[in-house]
C-alpha cells in the first residue's frame, strides 16, 4: 500500500512540474509572439511572424514595422519643427497667423480676418491660461470697445498648386497684405458679451478688439487665438521631447528633409554634417551607406528603398502632414544597421527578435510533449487508484480524503486555483495593463509558478472527488447529506417532545376556538368567554409568579447564596419539577463548595505545618551560620561558602514566610482591621525605608500625589505589606539607572470617588508573559529565574488588596510594567 501511495505522490508532483513547464512555454510563446517596444509616445505592440524565421532581422516584418512607426513619428516631428524653427533654430519671434494656422489643413479662399502673434507670446499665453469676463454692454460701450473698421489679410500668392496651402503661403515673408474696411454703419449690438483679457498683443501692438468691428468677428478671432496657442503649446512640448529622442546620439534613425517654398530651401536633419552647405556631397550615397534607407522625391516621381516600406505607405504618412510638406520636398531616411551605435527601438527589436524567433518551433514542440506526458500521468494515476484501494481513514490516504466534505474538496481546490488568478490580476493592476505585464522579464517565471499552484488546486479537486466516487462515499461525505439529516433529526426531535406540543398548542387552539364559538352565541356567550379569559389570565399570572420565585432563587445561587431554596409547596403545575431541579442544583453546588473549602483548608494546613517544620531547623542553620561568621576564619573560600549559606538560608526563610502568608490569605484566615489611613503618608514612609535598597539598584523614585492627605479605609499593616511587595518587585526587576514613577490621584468611577495609586517602571528583562499571569502564585516575569524572588510577592499584594476592598490591576506595555491599586476615598 505504501509503495502505491509513494507512486501516486510522485506522479502528482511530476504533474505539478509539467503544469509549470506548460505554463512557462505558453507564457514565452505569448511574450514572443507579441512584443512591446518603447517609442517616443510610449510602448508599441509588434508581432513576430513565423515567416520571419528565415530572414535576417533587418529584412523582417518586425524591423520594417518599427521603421514605419519611426518614419511617422519623424515626419510629425519635422512638421512641428516647421512651426517652431527658422533656419534650423528655434525662433521665439516667429510670426503666427492664427486663422491660417487653425485652418492649416485647408485653403482659405479670399481675404480673411486674423491676428498675427509672436510664437513665444502664444506659448506663454497658453501656459498662463485664457481669462474671459462677461459684461452688459450698451450700444455706446460696444461702439467704444470694438474698432470702427475690420482689418483683413490678403495673401498676394495663395495658389494651391505645388502642394502649397494658405498656412504655408502665410509663412512667406512679404506675402501678406493687411487693409481695413469700415464696419456696418448700423449701431453696434448691445447686451451681455464675453470678452478676452488681452495678456499679449499682436506683432503690430494691437488687441483683438482693435482689428474687428463686430462681435461675431471678435468671438471668431478669439477662438482662433486660443485654439492656436493651446495647439502650439502641445506641439512645443512634443518638439522638445522629440528633439532629444531623435538626436543623432540617441537614435539609429537618420533623416534629412529639405522642402522648397517660394525658391527658399528649409533643411531639417539630425546629422550635424548636413546642416550647413551640402554642395559636393552625395546625400543619397551617405544614406545608402547607413544600411537600410528610403529616398522619396514626389515632384521627381522618385522613390528608392531597400526596405519593405512601400511608396504608397510613405505617401499616406506625408499626406497626413500636408500643411508642412509641399510637393517640392526631398526626404532621406535611413537606419544605421552597420553598427547600431545607439540603444533605441531598433536595437530593442533586434534583441527580442534574436531571443524569441529561433526557438518558436522548439517551444511549440516542447509544449505539446509536456501536455502528452501530463495526460499520460493522469491516466496512470487513475489506474493506480483503481489497482490499490486505500481506506479513507488510513494515514496513507491523500489529504483531500481526511475529514473533508465532498463539496469542501471541490471548494478548497477552487480556492487554491483562485490564488494565481488573483495574483495575476494584482500584477496587472500594479503594472498598469496586460501588455505591460507581458513585457516584464519575470512574466514567464511568474506564469510557471502560477501553473504549479493552479495545478495543485485542480488535481486536489479532481482526484479527491474521483476517489470519493470510486469508494462510493461522495454522497455520504457530502455537506448536502449532512444538512438533510440535520433537518430530519430536527423534525424527529420536535415530534418526540409530543407532551410539550400537546400541553402548549392544543390548549391554545382549544382556547381560540372556544372564544370564536362563544362570541357567535350572543351576549351570554361573550360573558362566558370573558369569564373563561379571566380564568386563563389568572392561571398565566400564577404561572409567571411561580417562575419569578424560581428565577429569584437562581439569582441568589448565582450571587453565591447556594443555600437558597424554592418553596415547592407554594408552586403549581410543571413549575414544581423545575423548582425541584433548581434546588438539586443548589445542593450540588453547595456540596462542591464545601469540598473545595475543605481541600483548600487541608492545603493551607499542610503548607503551614510544613513551613513550621522547616522553620525550626532553618532557625538553627541561620543561628549557627551567624556563630560561624563571628569566628576568625582565615580561609577566604570558607568565608564565601558561609556568605552563600547565609544568603540562601535567609531566602529560604523568606520563602517559607511568604508561603504561610499566601496560604492564609487564599484561605481567608487573616484578620482585617479597616481604619482611616493617610495613603500618601504610608507610601512616603515605605519609600523612605526602601531608600538605600533603591539607591543600590540605581533607581530613583518620583512620587506625585494629587494632595498631601488622601484618606482611605484599609488595614495599615496589610497595606504596608502591599506597598513593600511592590517596591521589592521594583528593586528585583526594574532596569538599573531608570526612574520609578508613583502617582496618586482622585477619580470618580460610577458616581463613587476613588483613590487611584499607580507604580510603574521599565523592566530589565523582556516581559514575554500575559499581565493576568503575573499575579498568579510562583509566576515571575524573569522566566530564566536568574533574579531573586519566589513569585509570590505580586500574588500576596493582589490578594491583600482585594481582602481590604480594593482592586489590583497589572498592565504591560512592551517593557513598561505598571500596577494600579484602587480604594474607595474617605470623605
Amino acid at each position: 500500500m505504501k509503495s502505491v501511495t509513494g507512486k501516486l505522490r510522485a506522479i502528482r508532483f511530476f504533474q505539478h512540474i509539467l503544469a509549470a513547464l506548460i505554463a512557462f512555454v505558453i507564457a514565452v510563446s505569448i511574450a514572443g509572439s507579441s512584443i512591446m517596444i518603447q517609442g517616443i509616445n510610449g510602448y508599441y505592440s509588434y508581432s513576430l511572424y513565423d515567416s520571419d524565421r528565415s530572414r535576417a532581422y533587418e529584412d523582417s516584418y518586425l524591423f520594417n514595422n518599427i521603421l514605419g512607426n519611426n518614419i511617422s513619428d519623424v515626419l510629425r516631428h519635422v512638421a512641428i519643427k516647421t512651426q517652431m524653427e527658422t533656419n534650423g533654430e528655434y525662433d521665439s519671434r516667429k510670426k503666427v497667423d492664427v486663422t491660417a494656422y487653425v485652418n492649416r489643413g485647408a485653403n482659405l479662399t479670399g481675404d480673411y480676418v486674423t491676428a498675427v502673434y509672436y510664437l513665444s507670446d502664444l506659448l506663454k499665453w497658453a501656459q498662463s491660461g485664457f481669462n474671459y469676463e462677461t459684461k452688459n454692454f450698451t450700444e455706446e460701450e460696444s461702439e467704444e470697445f470694438l474698432s470702427p473698421t475690420t482689418t483683413y489679410t490678403h495673401l498676394k500668392s495663395n495658389a494651391y498648386s505645388g502642394g502649397l496651402n494658405s498656412y504655408l503661403n502665410s509663412q512667406i515673408e512679404g506675402n501678406s497684405l493687411n487693409f481695413a474696411i469700415s464696419g456696418n454703419s448700423a449701431p453696434k449690438e448691445g447686451g451681455e458679451h464675453t470678452y478676452l483679457i488681452n495678456r499679449y498683443q499682436t506683432v503690430d501692438g494691437k488687441n483683438i478688439e482693435d482689428i474687428v468691428s463686430t462681435w461675431e468677428e471678435y468671438n471668431l478671432v478669439c477662438s482662433y487665438v486660443e485654439e492656436a496657442a493651446k495647439d502650439l503649446l502641445s506641439n512645443y512640448e512634443e518638439y522638445i521631447k522629440a528633439e532629444g529622442y531623435y538626436d543623432y546620439a540617441t537614435t539609429n534613425l537618420r533623416y534629412y528633409i529639405v522642402r522648397t517654398i517660394n525658391g527658399k530651401n528649409d533643411v531639417y536633419t539630425n546629422i550635424s554634417e548636413l546642416t550647413g552647405e551640402t554642395t559636393g556631397k552625395n546625400i543619397k550615397s551617405i544614406f545608402e551607406g547607413y544600411g537600410k534607407y528610403i529616398y522619396y522625391c514626389p515632384y521627381e516621381l522618385n522613390y528608392e528603398t531597400n526596405t519593405l516600406i512601400k511608396e504608397g505607405v510613405l505617401r499616406t504618412i506625408v499626406k497626413s502632414f500636408s500643411y508642412a510638406y509641399p510637393d517640392q520636398v526631398k526626404m532621406y531616411i535611413a537606419v544605421d544597421t552597420k553598427d547600431y551605435p545607439a540603444s533605441d527601438a531598433f536595437t530593442e527589436g533586434r534583441n527580442n527578435f534574436n531571443r524569441f524567433m529561433p526557438y518558436k518551433s522548439q517551444l511549440y514542440i516542447l509544449g505539446i510533449v509536456f501536455a502528452f506526458i501530463y495526460i499520460f500521468l493522469f491516466i496512470l494515476y487513475l489506474r493506480l487508484m483503481n489497482k490499490k484501494e486505500i481506506p479513507e481513514t488510513s494515514k496513507d490516504a491523500p489529504a483531500e480524503s481526511h475529514g473533508l466534505y465532498t463539496e469542501g474538496v471541490f471548494l478548497i481546490g477552487v480556492l487554491i486555483m483562485a490564488v494565481p488568478i488573483f495574483g495575476g490580476f494584482l500584477i496587472r493592476f500594479i503594472t498598469g495593463s496586460l501588455s505591460s505585464m507581458i513585457r516584464e522579464t519575470y512574466f514567464p517565471y511568474a506564469c510557471a509558478l502560477a501553473g504549479f499552484i493552479f495545478n495543485i488546486g485542480l488535481l486536489f479537486a479532481i482526484y479527491g472527488i474521483i476517489r470519493k466516487v470510486r469508494n462510493k462515499i461522495a454522497y455520504q461525505d457530502s455537506l448536502l447529506r449532512t444538512i438533510i439529516l440535520s433537518v430530519k433529526n430536527l423534525i424527529t426531535n420536535t415530534t418526540d417532545n409530543g407532551n410539550v406540543i400537546i400541553r402548549t398548542w392544543i390548549p391554545f387552539i382549544f382556547f381560540v376556538v372556544m372564544n370564536i364559538l362563544l362570541t357567535r352565541i350572543g351576549i351570554a356567550g361573550i360573558v362566558i368567554a370573558c369569564l373563561l379569559d379571566l380564568l386563563v389570565g389568572i392561571y398565566l399570572y400564577r404561572q409567571n409568579l411561580d417562575r419569578d420565585k424560581i428565577i429569584a432563587v437562581i439569582n441568589d445561587i448565582k450571587n453565591g447564596n447556594v443555600k437558597s431554596k424554592v418553596e415547592v409547596k407554594e408552586l403549581h403545575s410543571d413549575n414544581i419539577s423545575l423548582a425541584e431541579a433548581v434546588n438539586s442544583i443548589g445542593e450540588g453546588i453547595e456540596e462542591a463548595v464545601n469540598i473545595s473549602m475543605k481541600d483548600e483548608k487541608l492545603k493551607a494546613d499542610l503548607i503551614t505545618n510544613v513551613s513550621h517544620d522547616i522553620k525550626t531547623p532553618l532557625t538553627s542553620i541561620i543561628n549557627y551560620v551567624d556563630l560561624i561568621k563571628r569566628e576568625d576564619i582565615d580561609n577566604e573560600r570558607i568565608k564565601e561558602y558561609v556568605d552563600v549559606l547565609e544568603l540562601k538560608s535567609q531566602k529560604l526563610k523568606q520563602l517559607t514566610e511568604d508561603l504561610v502568608e499566601a496560604s492564609k490569605i487564599s484561605s481567608g484566615n487573616i484578620s482585617i482591621q479597616l481604619t482611616r489611613i493617610n495613603f500618601v503618608e504610608l507610601v512616603n514612609q515605605t519609600i523612605g525605608e526602601f531608600y538605600e535598597k533603591l539607591e543600590d539598584n540605581g533607581l530613583s523614585v518620583i512620587f506625585k500625589p494629587e494632595q498631601p492627605n488622601m484618606t482611605i479605609m484599609a488595614d495599615a499593616r496589610h497595606l504596608w505589606r502591599v506597598i513593600e511587595n511592590l517596591l521589592n518587585n521594583v528593586c528585583k526587576y526594574a532596569l538599573t539607572g531608570t526612574r520609578v514613577y508613583l502617582d496618586m490621584h482622585y477619580e470618580t468611577v460610577e458616581n463613587a470617588e476613588k483613590v487611584i495609586f499607580s507604580i510603574k517602571n521599565i523592566s530589565a528583562k523582556e516581559l514575554n508573559i500575559d499581565a493576568s499571569e503575573l499575579a498568579e502564585r510562583f509566576i515571575r516575569g524573569d522566566e530564566s529565574r536568574t533574579t531573586e524572588g519566589s513569585g509570590l510577592g505580586l500574588s500576596i499584594a493582589k490578594n491583600l488588596t482585594t481582602a481590604q476592598g480594593g482592586t489590583f490591576e497589572i498592565r504591560l506595555d512592551g517593557d513598561l510594567f505598571k500596577v494600579v491599586i484602587t480604594f474607595d476615598a474617605c470623605k
